[in-house]
C-alpha cells in the first residue's frame, strides 16, 4: 500500500502533466487556436477567417483547418496570437480542479482518484496544494528524499565473469532471445 506522501507526490506529477498538455495544445499554431480567426456561416456552413486588422480592414483570409493548406499556413503565420494566455490556462485548470468532482472525474479520472483517495485518508488536499502543483515541475516541489534517485560516489564494480551472469543479462547482452 502506498503512503500518503506517495500518492500527494503522484497527484502533484498528474496534475503538472495534464496542464502542460493544455498548455501544449493551446499554443500550438493552429487556426482554431488562434486570436485573430473568426467564425462566420456561409450557406449553411461555419467557415474561418483570419481577421487581423491591417489600416482598419480585416484581412479576411480563409483560416479554416477544415480546408487543405491553412493548418501549414497557420503554422507559418507570423500574425498568429494564441487565443489564451498562460494564465486564463492556469486559472481555468485551477478552477477545474477546486470545482465540481464530477466535472473533474469526466475530463480527468486519474486526478479525481488520486483526490479521493486523499479524501478518504482524512487529509484532502488544500488549494494551495493544488496552486503549488500547477506552479513547478514535479521535480522541484521539494519531495521526500525517497523519491530522488540516490547517486553513489563509489567506482562501478568490476564486470562479472561470462558463466557468472545472469539468464537475463546474457539475454540482454546476447540482443534478445534467439529465432
Amino acid at each position: 500500500m502506498r503512503s500518503e506522501g506517495q500518492i500527494r507526490h503522484q497527484l502533484r506529477q498528474v496534475t503538472f502533466r495534464h496542464l502542460q498538455k493544455r498548455l501544449r495544445e493551446n499554443f500550438r499554431q493552429r487556426p482554431d487556436n488562434c486570436n485573430f480567426n473568426q467564425g462566420f456561416m456561409d450557406q449553411g456552413h461555419l467557415r474561418s477567417v483570419c481577421g487581423y486588422q491591417e489600416d482598419g480592414e480585416p484581412r479576411l483570409i480563409p483560416c479554416d483547418a477544415r480546408q487543405p493548406g491553412c493548418l501549414e499556413m497557420a503554422r507559418t503565420c507570423p500574425l498568429w496570437q494564441p487565443l489564451r494566455t498562460k494564465e486564463d490556462i492556469k486559472q481555468e485548470f485551477l478552477h477545474l480542479l477546486q470545482g465540481d468532482r464530477g466535472l473533474l472525474a469526466a475530463k480527468y479520472p486519474d486526478i479525481a482518484a488520486l483526490m479521493w483517495v486523499l479524501d478518504s485518508s482524512g487529509e484532502p488536499m488544500t488549494s494551495a496544494e493544488i496552486q503549488e502543483a500547477t506552479e513547478a515541475p514535479p521535480d522541484s516541489l521539494g519531495h521526500p528524499q525517497f523519491f530522488k534517485p540516490e547517486t553513489s560516489s563509489a567506482p562501478d564494480p568490476e564486470p562479472e565473469a561470462q558463466g557468472e551472469r545472469s539468464f537475463w543479462d546474457r539475454l540482454w547482452h546476447r540482443g534478445g532471445p534467439r529465432k
